[in-house]
């Protein structure tokens, strides 16, 4: 994979099973990418930020997922779906869908990444020119919390940025 798609950066995302074949899903940087229409963000950004390989067997050939389109994201907010694990395979669902399995997958892996990643407050904090893009707090600044404030909901945040509901007209 990595002399295939020349990656900056790699690592095991996690698994999603699926009824024919699983999903083995890895995450990672890398430079450039196709141009965007003016409503995708940029790779390298938001919920473009990491570039997302599948493939049904770490022995298999590995498969690029698409970029995120933010009209896919809000269409996977309404879809239950089980995948095939088939990249290609077509959705059939209601609400309709007319993309392939792969744009469907790569929304919901956009929308898991966003709500799983969590970190204890106070270790990075919002840019003052971009509100959607974090920075590490100084380590002066940093307030390292016990273990029994860990134990507290309260003292945790979203490490990503939230995915906003975007209104398609």
């Amino acid at each position: 994979m990595a002399q295939k798609f020349e990656p900056k950066s790699v690592h095991l995302w996690g698994k999603i099973q699926g009824s024919v074949k699983d999903y083995y899903v890895a995450e990672g940087e890398k430079e450039g990418g196709a141009e965007v229409p003016p409503e995708v963000e940029a790779r390298g950004t938001g919920v473009n930020k990491n570039v997302y390989w599948v493939t049904n067997s770490v022995t298999d050939e590995w498969i690029e997922l698409p970029d995120a389109v933010p009209s896919t994201i809000n269409l996977a907010r309404q879809i239950k779906l089980i995948f095939t694990g088939v990249p290609e395979a077509k959705i059939i669902t209601n609400p309709h869908f007319a993309g392939k399995e792969k744009e469907l997958l790569r929304a919901q892996i956009a929308r898991i990444t966003q709500m799983t990643s969590l970190i204890p407050k106070g270790y990075f904090k919002k840019q003052e020119d971009s509100e959607r893009e974090i920075m590490e707090v100084p380590e002066e600044e940093k307030k390292v919390l016990e273990f029994e404030e860990l134990k507290e909901l309260g003292n945790w945040c979203h490490f990503a940025p939230n995915i906003l509901k975007v209104i398609l007209s």
